[in-house]
């Protein structure tokens, strides 16, 4: 399983997550390899699910943070907080990959995952975070 293919199954576990936020990680994990019908996960889309678990609050504060005045992040989109999410983590946290690759990575899931009107949405989130 390649990077983009592995970022794909973890905003799909981060998803599942945030509908259940009493799930831990190791829950969370198990239910994305069933509903995927997966072997197993790969190593980057554990080291992603785990580190944006471990750090969801903040990631979720800072994306508060950037929304117009009046927003609250219960009114965006919950795939797009899972893609923000990952995205957030990999630019703050990942030695694997560059920050502007990987908002590049988060606009790409939003090809398969939500509507074009996600993309300018999502990448003036992130740009406030890529130096």
């Amino acid at each position: 399983m390649n990077q983009h293919e592995s970022r794909k199954v973890a905003m799909q576990a981060i998803f599942l997550a945030n509908q259940d936020p009493e799930l831990t990680t190791a829950e969370v994990e198990v239910k994305t390899v069933e509903m995927l019908d997966l072997e197993q996960l790969s190593a980057y889309s554990k080291t992603l699910i785990e580190g944006v678990m471990l750090k969801r609050d903040e990631l979720k504060e800072a994306i508060a943070a950037h929304l117009k005045k009046g927003w609250r992040i219960e009114r965006v989109n919950p795939i797009t907080i899972a893609i923000l999410e990952i995205a957030l983590y990999e630019i703050k946290d990942s030695a694997e990959i560059e920050p502007k690759a990987a908002v590049n990575e988060a606009l790409n899931l939003c090809d398969d995952f939500t509507d074009p009107d996600a993309k300018p949405f999502i990448n003036g989130i992130l740009a406030n975070f890529v130096k």
